[in-house]
């Protein structure tokens, strides 16, 4: 079965004295199509997103304090 896993990255930590700086995952969901994984992220996000294609995911790029990736991941239905 295949899903689309969204990772929602916190970039809050960016900007700050070097050898400090730091990146965290804030949520990780799985949704059954890629506009649903879209749609929840630009509803948390709160403004649309210009979504950029990958070789093997979709990301928002950095939009200041956030990040949004979408990829296809393979799961086995048990």
């Amino acid at each position: 079965m295949i899903v689309f896993k969204l990772t929602v990255e916190n970039l809050s930590g960016l900007g700050g004295r070097m050898g400090t700086e730091s990146t965290s995952i804030d949520k990780v969901k799985l949704f059954s199509t890629v506009n649903g994984a879209k749609k929840y992220a630009e509803k948390d996000y709160g403004d649309k997103i210009e979504w950029k294609d990958r070789k093997k995911y979709i990301t928002s790029g950095d939009l200041r304090y956030v990040m949004y990736e979408i990829c296809k991941e393979s799961v086995i239905d048990v």
